[in-house]
C-alpha cells in the first residue's frame, strides 16, 4: 500500500487508489500517452476542483500539482497521482493533501495562476513538439514538464511557462515554452552544440532569428548601445523598455534569451560618448558571420584568431555616422597584438589598423607613423574636418578637434595598437574657432625637423637618456603667432620613463627656431 502523506494536525489522511479495467501497458506514462494523462488529470480535478495553482510537474510516473485551498484560498496544498504496478497491472493513485508548511522545502513559484491559463489542451501539442527545440544529435525524449508563472522578456506580466527537460544519450537540456506553444528559448549548453558553440566564427547560427526576437523584447527603434559577441553568447545593451533612464544588458545564448540582473543608468553612455543609440535591425548582427568574414580576409596573412567582436555607433566623424563592427585578430602564433579591422553593417571594410611588428614605421613620431596617422584620421574624421592640433608619441598619435555632438565642447581621438578611440567630450578652454587648422596645412613641415632636428636636441639636452617623446602640430595659439599665418611645431625632450627634467623646443614650419627651454 502507498505511504501516506502526513496532513495538517488532526486532518484525516486520504489516499484513493483507481484500478485501471485492464492491465496497462508499462510503456504508457503520463509523458507519452494521452488517455494515461488524462485519467491522472481528472483523478486531480475531483480533489482540486477549479483550485488557482502555483506549480504543476508531470514526471513519467507523477502528476503533481500546489492548489490553493482554505476559504480565502491563500493556504497551498500538495497533490501527487502517481502510478503503481500491482499484480493485475498499474493503477493511478491519488495522494495528499500535503499542506505546504508540513511538506519538505520546496522553493515556492513566484505567483498563481488559473488552470484556464495553463491551457492544458495544448500540452501534448508542446510535448511533441518540445524536442525540436533542443539541438541534439538524435531527436530527443522528455523526461518531465514543470509549468509556473515566469517573466517573458519585453512584457511586465509574467505568464505560464512550461520548463521541458529533454535527454538524448549523453546530451541533456531544458526547453521553455509559453502556455499558448510560443518557443521562449531553450538551455543548450549542456548537447553537444552547445559545448562547441563559438559565435565568433560559426556561421550556421541563427543570427537572423536573433536580431527579430532582439527588437521583438525591447523594440525596433534606437535603443542599442552595444552589442558584444562572446563564444558562448551575444551581449547587447539596450534602454529597458519599462523604464528609459536605464539600459539594461540582454543576452542571447544560442538558444535562449536572458535580462541581466543589474542595469546601468543611461548617463554611462550619454556623458561619456561611448556609443550613440542605433536600431537592433540596423545593426548588422543578422550578417554577422559575413561581418567576421570580411574582417578575416583583410587581416594581415596568419591573423586569423578573433579575439573580440563588438558593434556601437561612433559618433559622427566626417561622412560616417552608422554602426562599426570592431574585429581584433591574434596571431595564430600567439603573443599580446592585435590587428584591428573596422566593418560596416553591410559587411564593407571601413579601416584596418596593423599590429606595432608589422607596420612600416617604429614611432608615430617618424616620418611613416605621422604619415600613417594622417591617413587613418582622414579615413575616420573626413578629409575636410578642421582641428585644433595633433600630437605624435611613439606608440600612439591624437588629433584634438570640435565635438559635433557637443557644440562649445572639444574632443580627442587617438590612435594606438586597437585602432582609433574617441575620448571624453570637454568643454573649450583657449580653443577658438580661428586656431583651427586643416590636414593639408598640418602635412606642410618640413621633413628635416623629424628627422634631424631629434638627435640635436637630445645632444643639446646634455642630460644621460634623453630623447624627445612628443611631437606637436598647431597654429601656436596662444603663445605663438606668424604673421604669415605659419604653423609650428614643438618638440618635448626628457629622461624615460616619467620623461621628467623635461625641456622642450619650438618650430616654424619651414625650420627656424622660435623658442625653446627646460
Amino acid at each position: 500500500m502507498a505511504k501516506l502523506l502526513r496532513l495538517l494536525s488532526g486532518a484525516v489522511p486520504f489516499l484513493l487508489i483507481v484500478s485501471l479495467g485492464l492491465p496497462a501497458s508499462a510503456q504508457n506514462t503520463y509523458l507519452n500517452d494521452k488517455k494515461t494523462f488524462d485519467t491522472a488529470w481528472t483523478l486531480l480535478g475531483e480533489q482540486i476542483g477549479g483550485s488557482d495553482l502555483l506549480w504543476l510537474r508531470l514526471q513519467p510516473g507523477s502528476l503533481s500539482v500546489i492548489a490553493a485551498t482554505g476559504q480565502n484560498g491563500e493556504e497551498f496544498n500538495l497533490w501527487t497521482v502517481q502510478r503503481i504496478k500491482n499484480d493485475q497491472g498499474f493503477v493511478d493513485s491519488v495522494q495528499g493533501p500535503m499542506h505546504m508548511a508540513d511538506g519538505p522545502k520546496f522553493i515556492v513559484p513566484p505567483g498563481r495562476f488559473s488552470q484556464a491559463e495553463v491551457q492544458i489542451s495544448r500540452l501534448w501539442e508542446i510535448l511533441g513538439s518540445a524536442p525540436d527545440g533542443l539541438p541534439t544529435k538524435v531527436p530527443g525524449e522528455v523526461t518531465s514538464a514543470v509549468a509556473s508563472l515566469g517573466p517573458v522578456l519585453g512584457q511586465t506580466q509574467w505568464a505560464v511557462k512550461w520548463n521541458i527537460s529533454i535527454k538524448s544519450g549523453r546530451e541533456f537540456g531544458q526547453v521553455y515554452v509559453l502556455a499558448d506553444g510560443r518557443l521562449d528559448g531553450a538551455d543548450i549548453s549542456h548537447t553537444e552544440r552547445g559545448r562547441s558553440m563559438n559565435l565568433r566564427t560559426q556561421s550556421d547560427w541563427p543570427f537572423e532569428n536573433a536580431q527579430g526576437r532582439f527588437a521583438d523584447i525591447f523594440g525596433a527603434g534606437e535603443s542599442v548601445f552595444k552589442i558584444s559577441v562572446l563564444t558562448h553568447g551575444v551581449e547587447i545593451d539596450a534602454v529597458e523598455p519599462t523604464d528609459p533612464a536605464q539600459v539594461q544588458a540582454y543576452r542571447w545564448n544560442g538558444g535562449s534569451f536572458r535580462r541581466g540582473a543589474v542595469a546601468k543608468p543611461m548617463s554611462f553612455y550619454t556623458l561619456t560618448g561611448r556609443s550613440l543609440p542605433f536600431a537592433i535591425t540596423a545593426s548588422g548582427l543578422a550578417r554577422l558571420p559575413q561581418i567576421v568574414a570580411a574582417a578575416r580576409a583583410e587581416a594581415p596573412a596568419g591573423w586569423t584568431h578573433v579575439d573580440r567582436v563588438e558593434a556601437t555607433r561612433p559618433p559622427p566623424a566626417g561622412s560616417e555616422r552608422g554602426v562599426l563592427w570592431v574585429i581584433e585578430l591574434q596571431s595564430a602564433a600567439g603573443g599580446r597584438e592585435k590587428a584591428v579591422v573596422r566593418v560596416r553593417p553591410d559587411a564593407s571594410i571601413h579601416s584596418v589598423t596593423l599590429p606595432e611588428s608589422l607596420r612600416a614605421f617604429d614611432s608615430y613620431m617618424s616620418l611613416k607613423g605621422m604619415s600613417d596617422a594622417f591617413v587613418q584620421f582622414q579615413t575616420t574624421l573626413g578629409k575636410d574636418i578642421r582641428f585644433f592640433e595633433m600630437t605624435f608619441r611613439q606608440d600612439r598619435a591624437s588629433i584634438t578637434l570640435p565635438d559635433p555632438e557637443a557644440p562649445g565642447n572639444v574632443v580627442d581621438y587617438t590612435l594606438g595598437s586597437s585602432g582609433i578611440t574617441r575620448g571624453f567630450s570637454r568643454p573649450r578652454i583657449m580653443e577658438n574657432d580661428a586656431d583651427l587648422i586643416t590636414f593639408t596645412q598640418a602635412s606642410q613641415f618640413h621633413h628635416q625637423l623629424v628627422t634631424h632636428v631629434p638627435a640635436m636636441l637630445v645632444k643639446a639636452f646634455k642630460t644621460e637618456n634623453a630623447e624627445v617623446f612628443k611631437i606637436k602640430l598647431w597654429n601656436g595659439a596662444p603663445f605663438y603667432k606668424d604673421a604669415k599665418g605659419a604653423l609650428f611645431m614643438q618638440m618635448y625632450v626628457g629622461v624615460p620613463p616619467q620623461h621628467n627634467n623635461s625641456g622642450h623646443a619650438v618650430f616654424r614650419f619651414d625650420g627656424e627656431y622660435v623658442d625653446g627651454g627646460r
